[in-house]
């Protein structure tokens, strides 16, 4: 049946069919290896033990290699100095990272009315903060981000605004800052008629941008507001275009 790793959400391993309790360490050169692609010893003995001398991580590599393989024999394959996943282990953020292409490149519109995939909008090797994980975590939340964007855009483009409701929903739940995700938002909201929504939307927004980066949202998407509720932004406003 081989094995199964979940990187999206809590870390998870089953083999088989049940679940194995993984050493920490091995969890995270599974990580690391599902992430990057095939390393040297060298290379992940660095990336896991960043403060360690060379001598120690890579006493600490083949420990937790050593390990690992008492815990799930064949998941890891080494040939000469490289380590690679076994070819029997699928990793849910390639088929997540499947999804989040075809809905940027492909057909997004979709028959399909439940929603992104659970995977998707799961925070990428959620509760660790080892500093290797941030390089993989932010360029997986834009590109999951663009992926729900082009799927809410593409229901809009064909009519389907109920449709596109969840995937725009989900693309400011994965990326708060984002403005492009907040303005598919309400033009989500807007086509669906509710202009109370939209303008609660947008300032969410504005308050956002404000609390985090002392910033105002873009004339770009204050225009889109002014031109879909020419009767201001205030919460009476919103009433009013009700």
């Amino acid at each position: 049946m081989g094995h199964a790793l979940q990187l999206l959400g809590p870390v998870r391993l089953r083999s088989d069919g049940r679940t194995v309790t993984l050493p920490p360490a091995g969890a995270r050169l599974l990580a690391v290896l599902a992430l990057g692609g095939p390393v040297g010893r060298e290379q992940a003995a660095a990336v896991l033990w960043p403060e360690s001398s060379s001598s120690r991580s890579m006493a600490n590599l083949r420990t937790s290699l050593s390990r690992l393989n008492r815990a799930v024999p064949g998941v890891v394959e080494a040939v000469g100095n490289v380590l690679a996943l076994s070819d029997d282990v699928s990793v849910d953020v390639d088929r997540a990272r499947r999804w989040v292409t075809a809905a940027i490149y492909g057909d997004a519109s979709g028959d399909d009315d439940d929603g992104p995939p659970p995977d998707v909008v799961r925070e990428l090797l959620a509760g660790w903060d080892d500093p290797w994980v941030t390089d993989h975590r932010e360029p997986w939340r834009v590109l999951v981000g663009q992926g729900l964007e082009s799927a809410a855009a593409a229901r809009l483009a064909v009519g389907r605004a109920a449709a596109a409701l969840p995937y725009a929903l989900a693309a400011v739940t994965v990326d708060p800052l984002a403005e492009s995700a907040h303005r598919v938002l309400i033009e989500v909201h807007a086509r669906r008629g509710d202009a109370a929504a939209a303008l609660r939307q947008f300032e969410r927004l504005t308050v956002m941008l404000r609390r985090e980066l002392g910033v105002q949202p873009s004339p770009d998407i204050a225009g889109l507001i002014r031109r879909l509720y020419p009767f201001g932004t205030g919460r009476g406003a919103g009433r009013r275009s009700a």
